[in-house]
């Protein structure tokens, strides 16, 4: 669905977006600090807000998931609004400044500084900036009074003490056009369009958070230090610190490092966003050949104020429920075998308070836009005309009662870094952070009470301004006359007659018993990783830790069978298709759509996947739901559905999305580039469009069937669950299987993988998009990912070569806003594995940065590594991990398989004493062999000329 949020998430591309000023006026009009206080509902009781006598507020909450963490985040009311014709862009330009020199850390030192600590650039310290805001985050991976005094202090220096000076601004200058360039390409093009369509006359589309070529070019220090002391006030910041740290202390800290920042004389003028003026009927459209195609109608009305209150939210809710029951109609419609439409969607927003909107967007095929014009009007004028039946409303009630109940369950294990962001993203919304229990309990007092003519009533003053419609293609097909042509497609739409909906029953979910269940064999309780290992009568091994890390969560994977490896011959088209069809094909006896409304508040879910030595089903659901997880996983294995829609709507998605990949230096990497990295093995990159849509069902079934009947079976489980449970819902599923293997196949012919060998010069592909986009690639040979140790000197190696590119490619050359590392190697592929790095650059800077990449390479071949720079590198890795110890996924990945194959228990065995234990001599070695200027394979890609 694409209504105007959509869009607005598109066109930023990267940064924040939220709505709603610093400071509301609600209830009785009076100004308050913090909403709740304006507001009968109730804040959750765990969170502790402040204001310091300068104006500073601040939030803070003791919350220990994980322990020993804590998440900081400040937040400036302040984002591209607030900026002059020739400030545009300067909001976000400052952003990138905050790590470029302050008072009293030097330009450069911020990030080494924050690594040193522990703190990864980009997983654990970010930034962003809208419309309205920016705001900075750090995760700390301790909470330690230094690392507390350490990190409030940057952000102190960030907020009041940053230096900008001119010649730090022109280096920093060339990453933030990088971050521009990188936006630049036809699916952002469209959505440009799109929003500069729908919000005419306000002031969103001409102060888009990135700015302008012009203004980038012109901004100077003088000019940042204006906006930055005009804003950058300690009225306009909200400071959130939470973690397992005591709320008296974190508020006290707070007080310490923000008390005495003293507000600058001419605080700047807070600007809103407009007024978007309703009108209609009008057409817009967009055309370019690499675009997908996607037909939006949608109505503007005045913006009407929402109150943050009891009732207020009730009506919310009410209001959202007819265009949920419309998106699960249109969703059954799309995975129908003769679907015009690939997806569609509708939504209601009120963007930055501009206007109401109310959008109904389908995606297609080029040739097929009429036809899912008139099937989407079709359905929405269905709704408007005949309501909804009682059972779809029971459906989203069920639904929305069990997504509260699981949020009630497991409020005890919130994360942390999620905490801090719900609650800077309440204030930023003007919306009151409550607590699960208590959204929940209003829930209930009205839910039951809630009628198919309150629905319907609601969704038709929604979309009460249809007379005045508004249309926006963006498609690869060229329209001689586009607005006339649209708008008769909508004239003819309109003019057809519509029906109410036949009611269906759901009937009863077919797979529930299995026959005898099975026994178990065997049991083994490891100590150390305190996890059990068991082994059913039939050769089904289940594994299992209890954890309390998810409050009554349960994750479950299944491993079956051989893989990838055992596909009938080497074609990366027929796993494409397979993963589709396992996954949207349902069951023999219920469709994906029939399964959804059956599982309707349930939380349960089942994930097909193939791995290179296993397929997989996966998923999670809570304690409450352990059986129905245990048939629905047992239903996939044993009566998957193969139906043809899956396949008909993969052929559509796969034949509208295909074409795009040309567009840019990044579609082309993903289609090309693995391909030439394994010597044209056609496992490998994406191949053609022909060659992706051969595959038929009848193959998928009849690779997968032999595995699926027979193969092995490796079960995992971890959770809030106790043993026992655990044990006789495998009984009763899987355990009821016939004899499975208990070995995988050998596959020697398709573990062979070859990197090419090295040339002279650059390997260059062309890409069709915009002539400032280029990509540089590098790749050297490496070990393959047999050895434990040399896995993890391996990581190291990656995280220096990412930080020197980080300090060389983007801070002292400003040629890419995020220069990449990476690192390829696999146990199951020997003698197999790369290092990597990725360059988004302009054509233009492609051989300098080449040169720059080589001489990185050579001085880590040389053995040219600092100690800080070795410590910067393993800091991080060595803070998180004991954070890992408390993350379910950890464990998982642990204790999986353990039965068959140890080296999950030995690398978490041994982890700790290795990485606290390696030094950089360790490492060198590793180094001097890999980046060898004569191993190196080049790839350029380059605009076609």
């Amino acid at each position: 669905m694409r209504n105007l949020h959509f869009v607005l998430a598109l066109v930023v591309a990267g940064f924040l977006v939220a709505c709603g000023p610093h400071e509301t006026k609600a209830g009785n009009a009076r100004q308050v600090d913090f909403i709740h206080q304006a507001s009968d509902l109730k804040p959750d009781p765990d969170v502790v807000y402040g204001k310091l006598p300068n104006g500073v507020r601040y939030a803070v909450m003791h919350n220990e998931t994980p322990t020993k963490t804590a998440a900081l985040r400040v937040r400036i009311a302040t984002g591209s609004l607030n900026e002059t014709d020739n400030e545009r862009g300067i909001a976000h330009f400052l952003e990138h400044m905050a790590f470029n020199g302050s008072e009293n850390i030097p330009e450069g030192e911020m990030v080494k500084k924050l690594e040193r600590l522990g703190l990864a650039f980009g997983a654990d310290t970010n930034a962003s900036t809208g419309f309205d805001q920016t705001v900075y985050m750090l995760n700390l991976p301790s909470v330690d009074e230094n690392m507390i005094n350490q990190t409030l202090g940057i952000m102190r220096e960030t907020v009041d003490r940053l230096s900008l000076k001119q010649d730090a601004l022109d280096r920093e200058r060339g990453v933030v056009q990088a971050e521009k360039r990188r936006m630049d390409a036809p699916g952002v093009r469209a959505s440009l369009a799109n929003f500069d369509f729908f919000t005419k006359d306000a002031r969103l589309f001409s102060r888009l958070p990135i700015g302008t070529d012009k203004t980038l070019k012109s901004i100077d220090s003088t000019l940042m230090r204006q906006y930055y002391e005009a804003y950058y006030q300690p009225q306009n910041t909200f400071v959130v610190l939470v973690g397992d740290i005591d709320p008296d202390f974190a508020a006290a800290k707070i007080a310490e490092y923000f008390g005495d920042w003293k507000a600058h004389d001419k605080p700047g003028k807070m600007m809103n966003a407009g007024t978007v003026t309703p009108r209609g009927p009008d057409v817009g459209y967009f055309v370019d050949p690499d675009v997908e195609t996607e037909i939006t109608l949608a109505t503007i009305k005045p913006y009407v104020p929402y109150k943050d209150t009891v009732e207020g939210r009730k009506k919310r809710f009410i209001e959202g429920l007819g265009n949920r029951i419309l998106n699960r109609r249109l969703s059954a419609l799309a995975q129908k075998p003769d679907a015009v439409f690939i997806s569609g969607g509708v939504g209601v927003s009120s963007p930055y308070k501009s206007m109401q909107q109310a959008s109904l967007s389908m995606t297609s095929r080029p040739e097929n836009w009429k036809k899912a014009l008139t099937l989407g009007d079709r359905e929405l004028r269905k709704a408007l005309k005949f309501g909804f039946t009682k059972a779809e409303l029971a459906e989203q009630i069920a639904n929305s009662r069990k997504a509260m109940q699981v949020a009630v369950q497991t409020a005890g294990t919130r994360r942390t870094n999620s905490l801090a962001s719900g609650i800077l993203g309440g204030f930023a919304n003007e919306s009151v952070f409550t607590h699960p229990s208590s959204s929940l309990e209003r829930f209930e007092s009205y839910a039951d009470k809630i009628t198919t003519d309150e629905v319907w009533t609601a969704f038709k003053k929604q979309w009460s301004a249809l007379d005045k419609p508004l249309l926006f293609l963006q498609t690869s097909e060229v329209l001689e006359h586009p607005k006339q042509e649209i708008m008769d497609a909508y004239d003819a739409a309109k003019a057809a007659p519509v029906e109410a909906n036949a009611k269906k029953t759901a009937g009863k979910f077919a797979y529930t018993d299995f026959g005898t269940p099975g026994k178990v064999v065997a049991e083994k309780h490891i100590k150390d990783a305190d996890a059990w290992l068991i082994r059913f009568a039939n050769n089904v091994t289940l594994n299992f830790k209890h954890t309390d890390f998810e409050k009554e969560t349960v994750r479950v994977t299944m491993r079956i069978g051989d893989g990838a490896l055992s596909e009938p011959r080497k074609d990366a088209a027929l796993q494409f298709v397979a993963g589709t069809v396992m996954n949207a094909g349902g069951l023999e006896a219920h469709s994906a759509d029939e399964v959804r409304t059956l599982m309707a508040g349930k939380a349960v879910s089942a994930g097909f996947g193939i791995g290179t030595r296993h397929f997989s089903l996966s998923g999670s659901t809570v304690k409450s739901d352990i059986t129905d997880e245990f048939n629905y996983l047992m239903a996939k294995l044993t009566h998957p559905g193969y139906r043809p829609e899956a396949k008909a709507r993969y052929t559509k998605s796969i034949e509208s999305w295909y074409p795009t990949l040309d567009s840019t230096p990044g579609g082309v990497a993903a289609r090309d580039v693995s391909r030439i990295l394994h010597s044209n093995d056609p496992r490998f990159g994406i191949p053609s469009l022909h060659k992706l849509l051969a595959p038929e069902t009848t193959e998928v079934k009849a690779w997968l069937t032999p595995f699926l009947q027979s193969g092995a079976i490796d079960i995992t489980v971890v959770g809030d669950i106790d043993k026992d449970t655990v044990i006789k819902q495998v009984a009763r599923t899987f355990g009821t299987l016939v004899n499975r293997k208990t070995k995988i196949g050998n596959y020697p012919d398709m573990t062979k993988l070859v990197f090419p060998k090295s040339t002279h010069k650059p390997i260059r592909l062309s890409h069709s998009g915009d002539a400032n986009r280029a990509l540089l690639q590098m790749f050297w040979p490496a070990p393959d990912g047999r050895d434990i140790m040399v896995n993890r000197r391996l990581n190291i190696i990656r995280q220096i070569l990412q930080n020197r590119l980080t300090d060389v490619i983007r801070e002292e050359e400003g040629a890419a806003y995020s220069p990449s590392a990476g690192r390829s190697g696999s146990r199951w592929f020997p003698g197999y594995g790369y290092m990597s790095i990725s360059l988004g650059l302009r054509p233009e800077k492609v051989a300098a940065m080449r040169k720059k990449v080589l001489e990185i390479a050579n001085d880590l071949q040389a053995g040219n590594i600092t100690d800080d720079e070795f410590t910067r590198a393993t800091k991080p890795i060595l803070e998180s991990l004991d954070t890992s110890l408390e993350q379910n996924s950890y464990w998982m990945a642990v204790i999986s398989n353990a039965q068959n194959d140890t080296r999950g228990l030995e690398n978490f065995r041994t982890r700790n004493k290795a990485y606290h234990s390696m030094t950089l001599a360790d490492i060198k070695p590793l180094a001097k062999d890999i980046f060898k200027a004569d191993k190196a394979v080049t790839i350029e890609i380059l605009p076609q000329r």
